[in-house]
């Protein structure tokens, strides 16, 4: 119960009461059919029907239909349906359907429509529709439709739409699409899209594309630069060759394929200063042996020539090199390995071409 400062037309024969039309400072009242318009705060006990506008805050102790308009907040406890804008938050105890418009924040059990807030939208349930968040967009259960934030996507059980971030996304199942830098999963049988992609339980049957890829599930799909799964044997290579005076390296060896990265001194001949090089190399390899291994891979390299730009040289180079190598275990941590092939070293046009052979030793 509380002061009510305000004109009203209301149909006392009904119960609970309704209210036509509405104007004051402040109103508390039973229902409103109609029209509420008050300069501090509008509050109905039990449903709104219609347009309910106040300068600070909108109550409806169960249901609101149509239209809520506040400086601050706006408070449904039960359903509200329809267009509801404030200055600060919307708060719905149960489902809210439309269109909710907040500066800061939209709490909701669920949420179902579209939703917009400067900070955060949280919902306990689902959330499904298109849901826009500032920062962060979080529901408790799942998300079906839309979550576009500029910062992190929170789904407490499973991701069945789409999950779009600036930084990260976060589902305990991920059924849809997830879109970021940074997308981690428990269990994967959608698609992972970003720089990194993460999924840390078996029966995750799903695609992951990025630079890195981890999953736990050797079953996995993964397209991407460094692909790690339970089976993925990483290994430390040290070699030298006409093209690479040194260079040291980490591979990741999958069933059939690998990939390489790393750095190191590109010769650019004998009486020139040191450059350096970092490069990386795709391949796929068949063992002919239990000890022998067959290899084909192609690399890129980027080159900075460092002092030698003031001789002549430019001041970066890069080169593509097809290769195949042998390689030859003595143990099951040290081997041997021979590769041949060619390189093309180009700036923006050709700078150099040569047959390259390489030598080395594989650890771990």
């Amino acid at each position: 119960k509380g002061p009510n400062v305000s004109l009203n037309i209301t149909n006392k024969k009904k119960f609970p009461p309704r209210t036509y039309v509405n104007l004051g400072l402040f109103s508390n009242y039973s229902c409103l059919n109609g029209l509420g318009i008050n300069a501090i705060s509008s509050l109905q006990h039990y449903n709104s029907y219609g347009m309910q506008i106040s300068g600070f805050t909108n109550v409806s102790g169960l249901k609101s239909t149509g239209v809520q308009i506040s400086g601050i907040a706006n408070v449904t406890g039960k359903r509200a349906c329809g267009f509801i804008l404030s200055g600060l938050t919307n708060v719905t105890g149960t489902s809210a359907y439309g269109l909710s418009i907040a500066g800061l924040v939209n709490v909701s059990e669920d949420t179902r429509g579209l939703a917009i807030s400067g900070l955060a939208n949280v919902n306990k349930d689902i959330q499904a529709g298109l849901i826009i968040g500032g920062l962060m967009n979080v529901s408790g259960n799942s998300s079906r439709g839309v979550q576009l934030t500029s910062l992190l996507n929170v789904s407490g059980k499973s991701n069945q739409g789409w999950q779009l971030a600036g930084l990260g996304n976060v589902s305990v199942e991920n059924k849809g699409v997830q879109t970021a830098l940074l997308n981690y999963s428990v269990t994967n049988r959608g698609v992972q899209l970003g720089v990194g992609n993460v999924n840390t339980k078996n029966s995750s049957k799903g695609y992951q594309i990025g630079i890195v890829n981890v999953s736990t599930d050797s079953t996995a799909h993964q397209i991407g630069c460094i692909n790690l799964k339970p089976q993925t044997r990483v290994q430390m290579l040290v070699s030298g060759g006409n093209a690479n005076k040194a260079s040291l390296s980490i591979r990741f060896k999958n069933k059939y394929t690998y990939t390489q990265i790393g750095t190191g001194a590109y010769y650019l001949g004998v009486d020139n200063k040191l450059s350096v090089t970092g490069f990386y190399r795709a391949g796929v390899y068949r063992s002919l042996t239990d000890k022998l291994d067959l290899s084909a891979d192609l690399g890129y390299y980027h080159i900075e020539s460092l002092e030698n730009k003031h001789h002549g040289y430019p001041a970066r180079l890069y080169a593509i090199e097809p290769r195949i190598s042998l390689e030859y275990s003595l143990t099951k941590k040290f081997g041997l390995f021979l590769a041949g092939g060619y390189g093309w070293t180009r700036t923006y046009k050709a700078f150099d071409k040569k047959m390259v052979i390489e030598a080395g030793m594989v650890l771990f």
